[in-house]
């Protein structure tokens, strides 16, 4: 009888933990403008500002994901 063999999964490289942080910043972005009235400064910055400078900033982070709560997505 032979034992299983465990089968190992190869370490990520730097370029797919890249697109795994810039996913989560992605997704947190997009629940700071969902929420933006809860936790931020709505009464001097409305969200859409919020909105419009995180899709500014954001867009040229690494991989192909976005949220489209930051608004449209972002063309290559």
């Amino acid at each position: 009888m032979s034992t299983p063999t465990e089968t190992s999964t190869p370490p990520l490289g730097i370029t797919e933990k890249k697109h795994i942080v810039a996913r989560a910043l992605l997704h947190q972005a997009g629940n700071l403008v969902e929420f933006w009235s809860a936790i931020g400064d709505d009464d001097r910055v409305d969200a859409a500002f919020a909105r419009e400078c995180l899709n500014r900033w954001l867009k040229d982070l690494p991989g192909d994901a976005w949220d489209l709560r930051l608004g449209p997505a972002k063309t290559s």
